[in-house]
């Protein structure tokens, strides 16, 4: 397989922080590109999926695209150099959105999930990074893939079709249903899936509701209700991204979420007070606007919780998506965001006590490159951790993937 273009674009090697509306000296990042045109014509990458495929200890990254059906493995051998390899082809790409890393043959090497399809890792990466790989079908899909271990066996399973089944790895990926009757557009990526009532199994969130897992995945999964609040009106009805964590070390897990795919998104932890059956939902600040700029938020489609300014608690990342989508507003729908909004990449830094988190919102980079699902980890190695993200629907020039570098100052 012909060995594709080496792609070196630094955007910008500037640091992006802005300490007039908000910021503070704690948290600076420098923005890569990893791919500044991505195959095929118009809108619609699934992904990314974030992992070390070829197994030179840095993370790689995994997308896909819509219009070829294609799937594509970006090599990190630098910050500013990522080699885009075909991964191999499949017909349910064209509605592929959610992706996730899961190990699904248990072999030691990293695969990948998408739509209805999931992608074998050859395992030889590392020597010949254009090997294609296995294209193996499924069930499942949809808006969102989660890997999980549903059934306690100590491997990852894979929760897909917004939560409502589980695909059991060590049964090929059989499909388990978990419910049915609630309709929505998303919920459960990047991190929806976790113990919420403290009894070691993973459990599944939908808006309004969580579903308890009876054990190991077999049986009737109870639902439970928490105080989800969502945009009315809202651009493709109830939304939202979500991470399952325990943000105030009180030894429950709590939720984090952000409401996305529609314009007046805002972000909340929703606060876990007796083993899932008590809540408190507590409403972040919007980010501040800079002078000039157009008020409001957009849809805050890319979702991460870490520690990024190293200083022993939890922060909140989001980010508004790329995207000028207004149809929807003659139909009495929120449009994507309000007109002319420059897009915004946020982290609210935990600035509270370890019990009772309070969170600063700082603007890390203002307009294009926008956000559309983020994966979060240690990208470079270097103990802090990185962002990389990738495009949608495009209000620039081009469809892109980017890599988001901390570069963390501790005082």
């Amino acid at each position: 397989m012909k060995r594709l273009q080496v792609y070196t674009i630094l955007i910008s090697a500037s640091l992006l922080i802005f300490p007039s509306f908000g910021s503070t000296d704690v948290s600076q990042w420098t923005h890569f590109t990893i791919d500044i045109n991505l195959p095929g014509e118009a809108w619609g990458t699934g992904g990314p999926a974030l992992g070390d495929y070829d197994g030179d200890g840095d993370l790689d990254l995994v997308i896909s695209r819509r219009t070829v059906q294609t799937a594509y493995w970006y090599e990190r051998r630098s910050d500013s150099n990522w080699v885009r390899h075909e991964m191999g082809k499949a017909e349910s790409l064209i509605e592929a959105l959610g992706a996730t890393v899961i190990d699904v043959d248990r072999d030691g090497h990293l695969d990948v999930a998408l739509n209805k399809v999931w992608f074998k890792n050859p395992g030889d990466l590392d020597k010949n990074p254009d090997s294609p790989w296995t294209p193996m079908l499924y069930e499942g899909g949809g808006h969102d893939i989660v890997a999980a271990d549903i059934n306690g066996d100590g491997a990852e399973d894979l929760v897909a079709d917004l939560g409502r089944s589980w695909f059991d790895a060590a049964e090929d990926l059989k499909p388990v249903e978990i419910y049915t009757g609630l309709e929505f557009h998303g919920a459960i990526a990047p991190k929806g899936v976790g113990d919420l009532n403290g009894d070691g199994a993973m459990d599944v969130l939908a808006p309004g509701f969580w579903f308890e897992n009876p054990g190991k995945g077999s049986g009737v999964w109870a639902r439970h209700e928490w105080p989800h609040k969502g945009v009315p009106n809202a651009s493709y009805g109830p939304s939202f991204r979500s991470w399952i964590v325990d943000l105030n070390a009180d030894g429950r897990n709590d939720i984090v979420y952000s409401d996305c795919d529609t314009g007046g998104s805002h972000v909340y932890w929703v606060e876990n007070l007796a083993k899932g059956d008590k809540w408190e939902r507590h409403q972040l600040d919007d980010p501040p606007t800079a002078p000039g700029d157009v008020p409001g938020t957009g849809s805050f489609h890319s979702l991460g919780v870490a520690d990024f300014d190293l200083d022993g608690d939890l922060d909140i990342f989001a980010g508004e998506q790329e995207d000028p989508d207004d149809y929807m507003v003659s139909g009495g729908k929120v449009a994507m965001k309000p007109k002319g909004l420059k897009e915004r990449g946020v982290v609210w830094e935990n600035i509270g006590e370890a019990a009772k988190p309070a969170f600063n919102p700082v603007v890390i980079h203002i307009d294009n490159p926008g956000w559309h699902d983020i994966q979060v980890g240690d990208v470079d190695g270097d103990g802090d951790v990185d962002i990389v993200s990738k495009i949608w629907n495009k209000d620039g020039e081009t469809y892109h993937a980017d890599f988001w570098r901390n570069d963390i100052i501790i005082k």
